[in-house]
């Protein structure tokens, strides 16, 4: 019996076509996989798959194994709680860019584990922006144990990823001690409500919006939330508490550890007040921010004004535009320019 083709020779996920069928679309990348015995030989066709997934051929001299794929590591963007983060791209072409994540400790295996499920579940969503909003999340690529490289027998993930995202909010507040311009404080802090407004109508509460878990894009308008670990479903329980970054959670959730919107919505006020160069846990800026957007950031930040704001993130992302046009007039092109 003549062996039909099981993997996609683009992105190399697994393909089913029909018994008769001559082409088949991955799923995955959407490329379409003509099929047909008669053109190549089931042994030259994983000859060449195995040349074209070997990274050598394509100039790399270094690269992590997991599973079957192989990747070039970058730079290391951030050191988190449980694991070592480093942008990485697939050691072929075309190539792809993922953060690769590195598990430090197996103790924290179960952290670990529950992000890539919750990513999943997100990635399932048929909550309003779901096409959009999907594809701004990190969307899980490979998860196994790395075979080779500094980091051999650790646990590691690989999330697809977009390029121009490498600078942390905790390295922003680095660069700029004395607080970003208050203009690029307002389309970061939209761009987190964006993404907290998809992931509370998708019934999931980040539990964690902390500075190290938001990258801001180079020369754009962009902002990714990232470490899901620690996410749940709304009503559950906090799974755990970045301890370096204690300011970031509010009172009642530490109290309670139980997941709400309410207490993403604060945690974002908070880190807007770091990147301006304030004091997360009261929600203050310096005098250099105009009085409303402060005002706002401060009340936000507390918990108060709940029935201005509701604990809506759409909500409170049309009242951060509406604030902005009030102080600054009408929205403007201010990216964040990092070293």
């Amino acid at each position: 019996m003549t062996e039909r083709v099981l993997k996609c020779p683009q992105c190399n996920a697994p393909i089913a076509p029909a018994r008769f069928a001559r082409s088949v679309v991955c799923s995955f990348c959407g490329a379409t996989v003509q099929v047909d015995p008669t053109a190549v030989s089931t042994a030259r066709f994983r000859e060449t798959l195995q040349a074209w997934n070997q990274p050598s051929n394509h100039g790399y001299t270094a690269w992590w194994t997991l599973g079957d794929s192989h990747w070039a590591p970058g730079q290391l963007i951030a050191r988190g709680e449980i694991s070592t983060v480093y942008v990485a791209e697939r050691a072929r072409w075309p190539t792809e860019r993922v953060l690769l994540k590195v598990l430090r400790d197996q103790d924290d295996a179960p952290f670990f584990d529950h992000e890539w499920d919750i990513l999943e579940e997100l990635q399932r969503s048929t909550a309003a922006g779901a096409s959009t909003f999907t594809t701004r999340l990190p969307q899980p690529v490979a998860r196994g144990v790395l075979r080779d490289g500094p980091h051999a027998g650790s646990r590691a993930m690989a999330l697809r990823w977009h390029g121009s995202f490498v600078h942390t909010f905790a390295a922003v507040r680095n660069v700029y001690p004395g607080g970003v311009d208050p203009r690029v404080s307002v389309w970061m802090w939209r761009r987190i409500l964006e993404t907290l407004s998809f992931l509370h109508s998708s019934g999931i509460v980040h539990g964690a919006v902390l500075p190290q878990h938001l990258l801001v894009e180079h020369g754009e308008h962009g902002v990714r939330l990232v470490g899901f670990s620690c996410a749940g479903r709304a009503g559950g329980q906090l799974r755990g508490v970045c301890t370096r970054f204690k300011d970031y959670y509010p009172a009642d959730l530490l109290r309670s550890e139980t997941l709400t919107p309410a207490a993403d919505l604060k945690m974002s006020a908070r880190c807007i007040a770091a990147v301006l160069g304030g004091d997360p846990s009261r929600g203050s800026v310096p005098g250099s921010v105009p009085g409303a957007l402060a005002a706002l950031i401060r009340r936000v930040a507390a918990g108060d004004g709940a029935g201005e704001t509701g604990e809506d993130a759409w909500t409170l992302r049309e009242r951060v535009g509406e604030v902005g046009h009030a102080v600054f007039g009408r929205p403007s092109f201010n990216p964040l320019v990092m070293p």
